[in-house]
Formats: C-alpha cells, structure tokens, sequence
C-alpha cells in the first residue's frame, strides 16, 4: 500500500514543485549552538527563525526498538540532509501551521524520503530513528502497550498540522496513511518476532493475504469512485489516502489486542506519562458474520447505477468483487493462525477477528463515502465505527442519501 502512496504523492509532488516553503524578508537571530530545533519563533509568524537539521545525540535508551549502528545513523542523516537541503543561514523561517522548525523539517524530511519515484527508505527502521530524533521517548516502557502508545503519541503529535493550500492537505493526508500503516508493520513485526516459529510463519501468511485485501480496497476505490476521464479533482489524493488510512486502521484492529495478550497477558494498566487511566480491555461487540459481511458486498454491487462520470457498472462491480474475493482469503488466513492459538491470546485474535467484520461492515455501509473534502449533508448520512449494535442494522449510506 505504501507504494501505492508513494505514487499519489509524487504526482501531488509534480504539481507542487515550485513550492516555496514560506520564505520570509526579516532574520531572527538563532545559532545552531542553540537547539532552536524545539522552539516556535514565539508564534510570529511573519518574523523567521533559521532552518537546518539539528540532530541530537541518541543513545541506546532513546530508542523504542533496537538501537541502530552509528554507521547506519550517519547514513540515514546524510541521505535527509541531501535531499531535504537547507542552505547555510538560511532563514525562510517556518510556515503558518506547523508547530515549530521541529515538526517542519522532520515531517520535510518524510515528505521527501517517502513521496519520491527513487524512494528507497520506506522501512522500519529509518522511521523509528526519524521519530527518535523528533520527539524524546527515553520512558521507561514497562508493557508493549505503554512502548506502542508512545510510538503511536509521537508520530501523532508529529502530524499536528494544518495544511494551508490543497497540495499541503494532499500531502498531510498521505503522511497520515503512511504513518498508520507504518504503525502497522510495526505491530505485525513484533508479534512475528515474539510468536513461536509456528505461529510466525501462519502470521506472514495472514499478513500476505492481508496485503492483497489491501490493495484491492485500494484499486476498487478508485474504480467505484474515481472517474474514468481522469477528472477527479486537486482533492483526489485525499480521498485515496483517506480510505487508505480507514483500511489501515482495521488492520490495527486486526493485530493489537492479540499483539498484547501475547506479551503483556492483559494484565496491566494503561498508562499516561503522569498517572493511570485506566484497565486494558478487550473491546467487544455482538457477533458479526462472515455471511453478513459477504451480503453487503453483494448490496454495495446492486446499488450501482450508470453515471456518466462513473466507470461502467460492470466494471465497478468487478472490482468490489475482485476485492469481496480477496477478503475472503483474508478471512480464511486469519481461521488458520486462530486454530493454532489457545488461551487468552486465542480469545484475544477471534474477538479482533469479530470486530473487523464489523469494522468492515461499517465500512460497506457507507458505501465508501466521507474520504477527503466532504460535505455536511454526506456526513450526516454515515454510519460512525463507534455506532451501537442496534445501528448496524439501519439503512446503508445510499439509502439515506435517496433519502435526503
């Protein structure tokens, strides 16, 4: 899916590339001796501060993961400098929107790491060592979940923004795809990793299969609701994006309480930096069936008409088929690694399991709709995740618009 962004956002970046980002006709005094990196030019947003890399010293402690090799550091900090470049002195200051030169150079240093044709650096790794370097998460992590909630609080934090023309609130979108299903191949790593060899194996599989669901949900959009002359509009990557980071999350959904029964057993507290919020626990919800799941598909196909600025029918009904297809095997892997669980970790998985059928029912029932720049009246039609049981059974999105 990553690459799939990465495509969207090049294009976003071919119409913006003579962006220039704020430059500014007065001089702030900073010095790179001080680590301006974490001020915010006292709010005035028509003075400047000077811009440049600022990297601190990281030590072991610093890391949520694996520390990397001082080699690969040294690597990872040329390659953001070379092509995320600040001239010496340079004082363009930081646009309006952006917290502070912190936030702006690091979310640059993605934007151009990520959205590139030549992009090479959409692992792991390098994004853990990028967040490390933006936000301090030396915290004594005492569960995974508290480890996952500050990786999730940092690269949420990072993505405070907002953007002020169409291209930054393309671009702000697909950085928040990516970052949701970055935070999902973390998940799917460390659950790998503590899993037994067994166990492993059934979860790259699922993981596999997953991946095609993915993508077809992807392609399917864009044949269901894209338009065949090519007229989509400056806001169409965030709507692509945008249903993107939706399928992302269910995939959170997917792994998360069974990521944690693994290794925590449940049996710990939510914690804030300061306090306790409050006990773990797993959120569940009326059974939803595959079959259930499998009949909406079917009414999302029925309710297509001929429009002129819609692909053909029976083209849209391929792809959500093609799609149906995939999830179904999605489905299936994900019966074959319960079978192999027991315990806590198995109850943990299927009640997950429950809950994205039910995710994704949520999701047909919208028809798709509400990604990107959307109106009142379309959000007044659709059905919340956080809907009651009892909502589930009321109309599907396409009924209620009749209906308005």
């Amino acid at each position: 899916m990553m690459k799939k962004l990465t495509y969207i956002l090049v294009m976003v970046f071919a119409i913006g590339c003579g962006y220039v980002r704020g430059q500014k006709n007065t001089t702030a005094e900073q010095t790179k001796e001080v680590p301006v990196y974490y001020k915010e030019c006292d709010g005035v947003w028509n003075d400047t501060c000077e811009v440049f890399h600022y990297w601190g010293e990281l030590n072991e402690f610093d890391y949520l993961f694996e520390a990397p090799s001082d080699k690969q550091v040294e690597a990872w900090k040329k390659l953001c400098e070379e092509r995320n470049s600040f001239q010496a002195g340079n004082t363009d200051g930081v646009p309006y929107g952006y917290l502070n030169m912190n936030q702006y150079v690091t979310l640059w240093d993605f934007y151009e790491m990520w959205f590139r044709e030549d992009s090479d650096t959409l692992d792991v790794d390098f994004t853990l060592w990028r967040l490390a370097q933006y936000k301090d998460m030396s915290l004594l992590q005492d569960s995974e979940y508290n480890r996952f909630y500050y990786l999730k609080n940092a690269f949420q934090g990072l993505c405070l923004f907002e953007g002020g023309s169409q291209l930054e609130m393309n671009m702000k979108a697909g950085v928040d795809a990516s970052f949701q299903e970055f935070y999902d191949r973390v998940l799917l790593r460390e659950a790998v990793r503590h899993s037994p060899l067994h166990i492993a194996q059934t979860l790259k599989n699922e993981e596999k299969a997953w991946g095609e669901y993915n993508a077809a949900v992807y392609f399917g959009y864009r044949k269901i609701h894209g338009d065949p002359k090519g007229f989509n509009g400056s806001a169409w990557p965030m709507a692509t994006c945008g249903i993107a980071e939706d399928d992302a999350r269910m995939r959170e959904e997917s792994l998360t309480d069974f990521y944690f029964a693994l290794t925590d057993s449940l049996d710990y507290q939510i914690r804030h930096p300061l306090s306790v919020i409050n006990s773990y626990e797993l959120k569940k919800h009326t059974e939803v069936s595959q079959d259930r799941v499998l009949k909406e598909y079917q009414r999302f196909m029925d309710s297509f008409e001929d429009d002129e600025y819609n692909y053909p029918v029976s083209e849209r009904k391929k792809a959500l088929q093609k799609e149906m297809d995939a999830w179904k095997k999605w489905m299936k892997y994900r019966g074959v690694v319960s079978s192999q669980l027991h315990g806590l970790c198995k109850e943990a998985y299927d009640n997950s399991t429950n809950n994205i059928r039910r995710y994704k029912l949520i999701m047909l029932k919208n028809r798709y709709e509400g990604y990107g720049i959307t109106s009142g009246d379309v959000m007044e039609c659709l059905l919340p995740y956080t809907a009651s049981d009892e909502e589930l059974d009321g109309p599907s999105f396409d009924e209620k618009w009749k209906a308005l």
